[in-house]
């Protein structure tokens, strides 16, 4: 929004930071009430100061809200029949409640009412402006150009989720400002500042860039002497919402369940609860648990860490291999995780070779990362490899499985306390979408804490029920 806005005169020049700083609270607050009608925003000065980047100190962040209440802007509406002059940017306090320190803040009437009449309004990503690195000064336009075809339509889990965006030399040049010779565009040139730009795109959440120009179905050339270029194709691939804009529980900086990490690889608690609320059954993930997601992923990074490609998508994805842990340098193992399912929610790949020996080799690798002296984690990975060998593994439900005519099903879990049992066990549970046609009693036993619920799972739900828990558990029986 800041691009159509200009500062009253007497104020000092927004730093980029400024900006930074305006644009991810009004993208917060536009992308959890899109209607704008809410009259108050709050943000954490803690959280806000980590979304703006590592190299920034919570005094920097204080300095620009100080600023940011201090500015007016003139703006214009969308057809430019109105004009707005001398309203305040933002209004902002700070609230203090024990150790806590969070930024409330709200928008103006105009301000708020421009938003609710703006449908082609995409907000300007943080990471690609905020920081100023944009390889050419031409590229922000292109930039914002991409962002607002990305609206054409909304990340849904299961879907293609693609967006074609085909744009002639003249077209790019039109757009951004770039310069012609002679009133011709240079190609050579164009086509270096496109590289680049897509380059820079890398820092975008919402889609990735999809242009390689070897690749003849990116760049489109003519046929004949000179071979010029016709079309530029690029191809937005959106990505799910960022977990902090998911349905679930809260994400804090603390392990997830069950999983703790070494620190480099730590992802976030709270990000499976999100990914077990946000995949339906319009994806592949329908009826995972936490725990499944917890554990393709550490499948996943146990790859890119060994160089031992599990399948064919090591080497072409995205978020395997190599890539991956230089997305988990780039933007953090929670966020390099959350994508990754992304990528396997649109065309499934490790997820089709899931299986209860490669979650325990993956959970045993995580052990070996922190050091721990798990003899019962180990042991079950020792019987899983042992059962392969002797190609002796069964099915949890076979034809004489107890599962089909019991009445009382008891899982037994290691020792939990109360609020680990409450997320990891209790919430799933209540949860779940059930379809199966027989009820049956379900005691989970996890050291002091228990729980008995009904439940009415076909065979792949309590497949799908119990192989969750199978890293943790100390025995299944039937009555």
């Amino acid at each position: 929004m800041l691009s159509r806005v200009t500062v009253c005169e007497g104020v000092p020049d927004l730093t980029a930071l400024d900006q930074a700083t305006h644009e991810i609270m009004l993208s917060m607050a536009f992308e959890t009430d899109p209607s704008m009608m809410q009259e108050v925003y709050s943000i954490s000065l803690k959280a806000l100061v980590r979304y703006l980047g590592r190299d920034i100190r919570r005094e920097d962040v204080s300095r620009s809200i100080k600023k940011l209440r201090q500015i007016t802007v003139n703006f214009s509406s969308e057809d430019e029949r109105r004009r707005y002059e001398d309203v305040r940017l933002i209004d902002m306090w700070r609230v203090i409640e024990d150790d806590d320190l969070t930024i409330d803040y709200t928008f103006p009437f105009p301000i708020r009412q421009l938003m609710r009449r703006m449908p082609r309004y995409a907000h300007l990503e943080l990471a690609v402006l905020g920081d100023g690195l944009m390889s050419t000064k031409w590229g922000p336009a292109l930039y914002k150009h991409l962002l607002l075809a990305s609206k054409a339509k909304e990340w849904q889990p299961g879907w293609d989720n693609d967006v074609l965006v085909q744009m002639t030399p003249d077209e790019i040049a039109d757009i951004v400002g770039f310069p012609r010779v002679d009133g011709k565009v240079p190609a050579t040139k164009l086509l270096d500042y496109v590289t680049k730009t897509v380059d820079d795109l890398s820092k975008v959440w919402r889609f990735q860039t999809i242009f390689d120009p070897r690749n003849p179905e990116d760049l489109v050339r003519e046929t004949g002497r000179g071979r010029r270029i016709r079309y530029f194709n690029f191809r937005l691939r959106l990505n799910p919402p960022r977990p902090e804009y998911t349905r679930g529980g809260m994400v804090s900086e603390k392990p997830g369940i069950g999983a703790k990490d070494a620190p480099e690889y730590q992802v976030a608690s709270g990000v499976w609860q999100k990914a077990y609320e946000l995949y339906d059954k319009r994806s592949s993930f329908h009826g995972w648990y936490p725990n499944l997601f917890r554990d393709l992923w550490l499948a996943a990074l146990q790859e890119a860490l060994s160089g031992e490609p599990l399948t064919d998508g090591h080497e072409t994805r995205h978020y395997r291999g190599t890539r991956l842990l230089d997305a988990i340098q780039r933007k953090g193992a929670s966020d390099a995780a959350w994508l990754f399912l992304g990528e396997e929610d649109r065309l499934p790949d490790l997820i089709t070779i899931k299986s209860r020996e490669l979650r325990l080799a993956a959970n045993v690798a995580r052990a070996d990362r922190i050091k721990s002296k798990s003899k019962r984690l180990r042991k079950l990975n020792d019987k899983a490899i042992a059962a392969v060998n002797e190609k002796a593994a069964k099915p949890v439900i076979d034809v004489d499985s107890p599962f089909l005519t019991c009445r009382k099903a008891v899982l037994t879990l290691g020792d939990m306390s109360l609020s680990r049992f409450e997320a990891e066990v209790e919430a799933p549970v209540y949860g779940r979408r059930w379809t199966g046609v027989r009820q049956f009693l379900l005691t989970v036993n996890a050291g002091s804490n228990s729980a008995t619920f009904r439940v009415n799972p076909t065979a792949d739900e309590w497949e799908q029920f119990v192989l969750g828990f199978d890293t943790m558990s100390e025995g299944l029986s039937y009555e």
